[in-house]
Order: structure tokens, then sequence, then C-alpha cells
């Protein structure tokens, strides 16, 4: 499902308007019909003698409560129209539904001042449905009066609320929200669902999001597709396509080396190693400090285990170094990190590591951490990298905070992914697959329940497994970060709001890849 920028779709409405002839005054009717229709679907069908308000901008989307509310006025509903601009300032196609809508109706309110907005308020407080057709995908800096009353008085009422295109005061690019939005029940959004509509804190203040077909040409959409998708309900073939061979054998599928481990964490490579062999990894073998081998070896039965030298007692360095691109020689994947620790010269051994090799590499934890500040060994590197930071280790790869990473998390994936190279997995609600081409992958699952360690030990592993296999990136990224918060999704609606642990989301991977990939 594509997700588009403000910026992709107004180049979509400028092509259908220039290239293809459909007036801007069509898409408009097309949009505030079809939103209208949203709407009466929503309400079970009989909108007769229902309440509403239509609380227009000076945009577009003012254009389109319009439109709405015209198709409202005919179906029996009582309408009262409010303009929180100066008429004089509404224009083009906006102004043509307006005129419409004036000869239709008296209802139609300005709110200039205070004593209007309170007036203003009295009867949206009394209103059943607000339709909310304030401000568009061309806000970008903090709402303004009257504009930030108006949301205020709308978030205090009862009504259920229908936001056009997105709710107002939503970054739609971002999902920032721009000093305070609209908290919709219902988003009817235009064409194809707005990116900031998918990415928190914007995700909260939908609601029930539809897609509104507005008659966007297709020849247009698959000249120029949009470059980030909301990935939702892959294909199972994906996983099963390399298996359908019935002469297939463990040496097909792969051979991951997990290179991970120090005191106190020698469960995270293991738990990558498991969550590898959950997903088809033909054969898993996990590189440890050669003085914690025997924990390893009590801990996992199918995965093999390699003591590796170690600089100092417990912990690996450069020491290492020549047995781990030994045992690396020939695999296709290699994960590194998880439970590594970055002390002693164990950075020095990921930047040489990634000097040496020349296949896919996952990088998580402590992996990531070392090469804080080493950033140029990406550039150098023969390599396929793919970095799995949460936003903290997203900030220190990029000397920015996590704050900065959040405000920006779609924009700050996309640049590190592009000017390295690397295939990155920005971890966090709505986790995010970055290519190194710039396309986007929005992750759909996962819950904050999931919250707790070893889970991006299992996703390093999901995604090494999966990598091994010979899938390709752009399918094995996304659909492995997918199941794994799949898996999590599911064992909510088994046990109930509780946490999930790593080892939970392991067992029900399985059972997850006996078919039921795709949400119920």
């Amino acid at each position: 499902m594509y997700l588009v920028t403000a910026q992709e779709m107004r180049a979509f409405d400028a092509t259908a308007i220039q290239d293809y002839g459909i007036p801007g005054v069509v898409l408009m009717e097309n949009a505030g019909r079809t939103t209208f229709h949203v709407l009466k679907k929503h309400l079970g069908g009989d909108l007769r003698d229902l309440r509403v308000s239509v609380i227009a901008g000076p945009g577009n989307n003012g254009g389109d409560g319009f439109v709405i509310a015209r198709y409202l006025i005919n179906h029996g509903s009582e309408v009262n129209t409010f303009l929180l601009s100066p008429r004089e300032k509404i224009k083009g196609d906006a102004l043509i539904n307006l005129k419409v809508l004036e000869k239709m109706t008296s209802r139609i309110f300005p709110v200039t001042d205070a004593e209007s907005m309170d007036h203003a308020a009295l009867i949206w407080q009394e209103s059943e449905v607000i339709v909310d057709a304030i401000l568009g995908t061309g806000l970008t800096s903090e709402v303004r009066s009257p504009y930030r009353e108006a949301i205020l008085e709308i978030n205090d009422t009862t009504a259920i609320i229908l936001s056009v295109d997105l709710p107002s005061g939503l970054d739609a690019d971002t999902g920032k929200i721009l000093g305070c939005a609209v908290r919709a029940d219902i988003t009817a959004t235009y064409g194809f669902r707005k990116l900031g509509i998918a990415l928190y804190p914007g995700v909260d203040y939908c609601g029930a999001v539809e897609v509104v077909d507005i008659s966007i040409p297709l020849p247009a959409v698959e000249k120029n597709p949009p470059r980030a998708v909301l990935y939702a309900k892959p294909d199972a073939e994906i996983y099963y396509h390399i298996r359908m061979d019935p002469e297939a054998h463990k040496g097909r599928f792969g051979h991951l080396l997990v290179v991970g481990g120090s005191p106190g964490k020698t469960g995270a490579p293991a738990m990558a190693a498991r969550a590898a062999s959950r997903v088809g990894a033909g054969l898993v073998t996990v590189g440890v400090p050669a003085s914690l081998n025997p924990i390893l070896e009590a801990k996992l039965t199918e995965e093999m285990t390699e003591p590796l030298p170690e600089s100092v007692p417990g912990y690996l360095g450069t020491s290492a170094l020549d047995r781990v691109l030994s045992l690396a020689d020939g695999k296709l994947c290699i994960a590194i990190g998880p439970g590594l620790s970055t002390a002693h010269d164990i950075p020095d051994m990921v930047e040489k590591f990634l000097s040496a090799y020349s296949g896919w590499v996952v990088i998580d934890a402590d992996g990531l951490n070392a090469l804080s500040g080493r950033m140029e060994a990406l550039r150098t590197t023969n390599a396929q990298v793919v970095l799995t930071p949460h936003p903290g280790e997203m900030g220190r790869l990029c000397g920015i905070s996590s704050q900065e990473v959040q405000e920006d998390r779609v924009g700050i994936a996309r640049k590190l992914a592009a000017d390295y190279g690397v295939w990155v997995i920005l971890k966090g609600a709505r986790t995010l697959t970055a290519s190194p081409n710039g396309r986007i992958f929005v992750n759909s699952t996962g819950n904050p329940w999931m919250a707790s360690g070893g889970q991006g030990d299992v996703l390093t592993g999901i995604l090494g497994g999966l990598l091994v296999q010979g899938i390709p990136p752009e399918e094995a990224l996304p659909f492995g970060v997918y199941i794994h918060g799949l898996a999590a999704d599911k064992l909510v609606e088994k046990i109930g709001p509780a946490p999930v642990t790593a080892t939970d989301v392991l067992d029900e991977i399985r059972i997850l890849l006996g078919g039921k990939t795709e949400e119920e």
C-alpha cells in the first residue's frame, strides 16, 4: 500500500490536471463526494436530520468541505458551515464550491474574532458530526490562531469527527503534531495514505483511515510510484518460494554465522541463533568468546557453537578477527553484535571485519555502538550492510539526539541509508526499513507489550536467517520485521494485554510460518 509525501501528492494532482486534463474542480468533487459516502457508511446510512458542522479553512481542504456540506444537505442533514478565514481569501476551485453552497443554504458563518469563535463553539458542542476541513498537507509550521483555537474546541466536543485528507495540525510527512491537532474518529485521505498518517504520533490522531479514490490516473502513478509503502500483508511466497523443491536440503538454505557474546550477555547471540533457525536457515553457528562457549553449548541444541580467541577473558577483539573471517568465508550472511560489548578493542575488530568481508552483514546492538565515530568503514566496505538501530543507537550513528531521530524518522533513516549505501532498520513503533535507493517500508505490526530485552536479538536472527537463504533484501528485510511484530500481536490476541518476551516470540514465529503470515 503506497504512502505519499505532501510533495508527491501535489505532483500527482498536478499531473492529473496538466497532463491528463482533469480539472481540479473535478478532483475536488470526487474527493468530497466519496468522503460523503465514507461518512454515510460509518454512520449506518441514514443521515436525515443529522446535526453536522463543517469547519473550513482557506485552501482546497476547505473546498472539499464545501462539497461534503452540499451532499449532506441533499441527504437531509442539518448542516452549519464555518469559515475560519475571510471569504476573500478563498480562491480557485474552493471558491467555486463555496458559491454553489451559498446558493443552497444561508447557514454559512464566518469565524473572525473571539466572539464568533465562542458562538461557533456552542454550535459545535451540539453537533453530532464535525467535518474537519481546516488544514491540509501544506502545513509545515505550528498551527496559528484562529485554527489553533478551533482545533482545541473541536477536540473538546463529543461529536464524531471526520478529518478531510488528514487531521488538521498533523505533519503530512512525519506524523509530528504541529502544536496541536484534531483527534479524528475517521480520516478520509485522498488518493493515497499520507506518510504522516502511518507514523507515530500521527497514527493516534487519525481514527479509522479510509483511502478515497479521487481518480488520479493509474499511468501517472506507474510512471513515478511513491517511494514508501505500508507493509501490511506480505505474500507468503516470500518465505516459501525457495522451499518448493522436494530435493531441498539444509545446505540449500544457507549457513548463518552469529558473532557476539560477553559476560552476562550470552543469551543475546543464543536468541539470535534460535531465531535464524526458526525462519529456516539451514545451519547456524554462534561464535563467542572461548571461555563462554560452554554456556552457549548448554543453551543451544540445533545450532552449533565456535569458541573464538579472546582479547581478555570473556571478550572478543582483534585477536578473534582471523578466525571470524575464516568462519565467514563462503557464508552469504553474518550477524554481528548481539551481546558483543564495546570493551577493549572490539570496535577495531568490527571495523577490520567490515574492511575484509564482502557478504551480507546484519549489525545490531554493540556492533552498532562499535561503529559510532567510525562510520567511514561503511563507505569503504565491500559488504552489503544492514544496520538495525533503535532511536538511541541511530542518534549515536548520526551524531544527533534520539529526539531528533524521532521527529523525522523517515528522513533520518533514508539519509543514512543513501549516504552510506546500506539498509537501515530503524526500530520502534512502526519500524522502518530504508533501502540505499530511497525506498521506505513502514511496518504495520508490533505492540508496546514486546518492549523487552532480547527482542532486537531475535529480529537480528530473523533478518540474518532470511538473507542467508538467498531471499533478496527488499523482500527479506521488511518481511522479517513484519513477522517479528506479527508474532507479538498474535500472542497478545491469545493471552491478552501482557508482556511478551523474546522467547515467546520465537515460539510463535514457527506457528506463523506454518501458513498464517497474513493479518486475519
